[in-house]
């Protein structure tokens, strides 16, 4: 099942994302340059994923019978964030297949219209005993479907 994706690039908008979490920045997620570090947006972008796959389709990493290993990712920066920023991390699936996912992301500053970031994960998910790929989940396709955006 796939919709069509639209840029990733600084001509996202909100509405381009069906759904949204709002995350704090941290003073330790600055570099040197008073910049959120490169390797904080990934963290972001993994974090909000998950949160969505555990509110929307009740992932348990622990014990649950399927997990999501991550095969494929990508980042563009258009603006700088930093601490103290908080962060509305627009989240939508472009694609799902028979064991895969493609989620994309943008980062917008709390108050801001321009998107800060843009970014890709592409998921598998496989078996939590053997870590081999199995067919996405029945729960996890209805979850991840409502997180695509219409036509």
């Amino acid at each position: 099942m796939t919709k069509p994706s639209v840029a990733l690039d600084n001509t996202e908008t909100r509405d381009n994302f069906a759904w949204f979490l709002t995350i704090p920045t941290r003073w330790i997620d600055n570099d040197m340059y008073g910049h959120m570090n490169n390797a904080r947006y990934y963290s972001l972008y993994e974090n909000l994923i998950m949160t969505y796959l555990e509110q929307e389709s009740g992932l348990n990493t622990g014990t649950g019978p399927v997990r999501c290993f991550t095969a494929e990712n990508g980042c563009r920066y258009h603006d700088a964030l930093k601490y103290p920023q908080v962060v509305d991390a627009g989240l939508r699936v472009s694609r799902i297949g028979n064991s895969s996912v493609r989620y994309e992301m943008g980062l917008f500053a709390v108050g801001q219209e321009q998107v800060a970031a843009t970014g890709f994960v592409v998921d598998v998910f496989v078996d939590a005993k053997t870590e081999r790929p199995v067919t996405v989940p029945d729960d996890f396709r209805e979850a991840l479907s409502r997180c695509m955006l219409s036509d």
